[in-house]
């Protein structure tokens, strides 16, 4: 198991390399997942996804805000699910990701700051994902936010 500061290094390592991937302006961009995983799957875990490929260069490395975003919540009776929009701003500075939405179950507004620690990378024919987990969030659940860098 990695130490805290192998983690912190490992995650920061991961964000350079997404930063340098959309400065170069030279990239098609970033595409992204994420998953929340509360203790109700019907009412506030969900799967969601679109384009990160806004950058805002600042600092040592800049912020990713997302668009064309959406996210789906299964039905508790089976059928289709929910699908409503989401919105994250990825700070690559301080590994905090930020997020708000609409639940479309409960009709509540939602907000969520999760700190983003690298897990693991992988290259596939379209790109290479890097993926984190967000297990220190303001709203208590558990977050998995994959990047694509396209």
């Amino acid at each position: 198991m990695p130490s805290e500061a192998q983690e912190k290094k490992a995650t920061n390592k991961a964000l350079d390399t997404i930063a340098n991937w959309m400065r170069s302006g030279t990239n098609e961009g970033i595409s992204f997942t994420v998953s929340r995983l509360s203790d109700d799957l019907f009412t506030e875990s969900f799967l969601g996804g679109g384009d990160a490929s806004q950058f805002t260069p600042s600092g040592r490395r800049g912020k990713l805000t997302s668009q064309l975003s959406n996210a789906n919540i299964l039905d508790s009776g089976g059928g289709v699910p929910k699908s409503f929009p989401i919105q994250f701003t990825f700070d690559l500075n301080t590994a905090k990701a930020k997020g708000n939405w609409n639940n479309p179950v409960t009709g509540q507004a939602e907000n969520v700051t999760a700190t983003l620690t690298f897990f693991k990378a992988a290259t596939v024919p379209e790109g290479k994902y890097y993926m984190f987990y967000g297990d220190k969030t303001s709203d208590k659940t558990a977050y998995a936010f994959t990047f694509l860098l396209l």
